[in-house]
């Protein structure tokens, strides 16, 4: 059965100018057609679902957060992942619902410790029996014994090229969609403070040699692989040995831009918020996680580097050519904030910020055939908004109804 959508406006994520007076035509799961009322006619009797005023844009996609941890929570990071298996997947259902209830269509997740929560939550959403976004899930993060966030990957550290190939190949045998590595950052001690001391820094976690193999197994699978890396040579390193998307690179120097255009890997996760919010930030007094006032000097002084190199050369690096995609990682239902500052701090066009949370999120998890964009034969994944974000980005936030694979979510 077909179901005809119309709305004021649509923005199909291409980059194409928007269609005025649209009719999106959904039959199954699918997209059959997309074009103005002018060209598409809808018959006598057909089931119509009209928005009236709002504008359509494809079902934003999070290329990269963890589903048992929620920055809302006042608990520290570390107090939500040390959490038991159950009472995580739990949270994690609540806080992946509201995502979808914001837009969110698919995610990608990153990191979610043991007990395999992201897959289980990804197949009981993938066979109906949660509501949530399609998830992409990596199972089992690999780290050096060294590396930082022990919690998010269970702990057991991986060293050397043969014990970083098995940890590839268990985690495809786990059912990974995705292959995560923690390239950079590693800790000298398990306290709080010395995770922030091995934090936004340029040092290597994994060797060139090391990076290679991981990229190797994954790529033969099929897999993409998404690496942890703030800065330094890991940055440079990763892009050499073929890996698809660096996570965070706040401490990105003007010479790593060649590499990125070189090699095609994205920038994902930019986390922009932490730098420039002053609600969700670093420096909000209201983040439970990072008490700003209690924190040492030398941090303060870390945070305040990172910000300014991530809205100098992030900026630089986007007139450049280099690829984004946008993510909230714990922020739940914060996507709209990312793309807020990727157009006030970093100097995005409003249509570059709406496609680091559409078209270049699916590209970068690899599923652009699928979804990412509103055109005839992908999944029938759409927004509507009460305002154009093309005039104000921060519409990412008025979401009025949600579809996802054909399927009226909210409306």
């Amino acid at each position: 059965m077909k179901t005809y959508l119309k709305a004021r406006l649509l923005i199909d994520g291409t980059g194409a100018d928007p269609i005025e007076n649209p009719v999106l035509v959904m039959e199954d799961d699918r997209i059959k057609e997309v074009g103005p009322a002018s060209r598409i006619e809808i018959p006598s009797g057909a089931a119509v679902i009209d928005r009236g005023d709002e504008v359509l844009i494809p079902g934003l996609i999070d290329s990269h957060c963890h589903a048992g941890e929620d920055s809302k929570r006042g608990e520290s990071v570390r107090e939500q992942h040390m959490k038991p298996d159950a009472h995580r997947a739990l949270r994690g259902y609540v806080s992946l619902h509201n995502d979808l209830m914001c837009g969110v269509t698919t995610m990608r997740l990153l990191g979610d410790g043991g007990g395999f929560i992201d897959k289980i939550l990804r197949d009981s959403i993938n066979c109906g029996e949660i509501e949530g976004p399609r998830l992409l899930v990596c199972c089992l993060p690999i780290r050096p014994s060294h590396g930082t966030a022990p919690e998010i990957a269970e702990f057991v550290g991986a060293d050397g090229v043969d014990e970083v190939r098995k940890r590839v190949r268990q985690a495809i045998f786990h059912g990974a969609d995705v292959i995560k590595l923690f390239t950079s950052n590693i800790s000298n001690g398990d306290t709080f403070l010395d995770y922030l001391k091995g934090d936004l820094t340029g040092v290597a976690a994994y060797t060139k040699e090391e990076m290679a193999v991981a990229v190797e197994e994954a790529h033969r699978c099929g897999k993409k692989v998404a690496a942890h890396c703030i800065g330094g040579p890991a940055i440079r390193w990763g892009l050499e040995a073929g890996i698809d998307s660096l996570e965070h690179v706040n401490l990105l120097e003007e010479s790593d831009i060649p590499y990125f255009l070189q090699y095609g890997g994205y920038i994902s996760d930019p986390n922009l918020h932490l730098f420039f919010d002053p609600v969700k930030g670093f420096e909000s007094p209201l983040n439970k996680s990072w008490v700003w006032d209690d924190l040492p000097d030398w941090w303060h002084q870390k945070v305040w580097k990172s910000r300014e190199n991530t809205r100098r050369v992030m900026g630089k690096a986007l007139k450049e050519g280099v690829k984004f995609a946008l993510a909230t990682d714990l922020n739940h239902g914060g996507l709209w904030l990312e793309a807020k500052y990727f157009v006030q701090e970093i100097g995005a066009t409003p249509m570059q910020a709406l496609q680091a949370c559409t078209r270049n999120g699916a590209d970068c998890c690899g599923i652009l055939e699928e979804t990412g964009t509103l055109e005839a034969g992908k999944y029938a994944d759409v927004v509507s908004l009460s305002g154009n974000p093309l005039e104000n980005i921060e519409h990412l936030k008025d979401v009025r109804m949600v579809v996802k694979q054909g399927t009226l979510i909210r409306q």
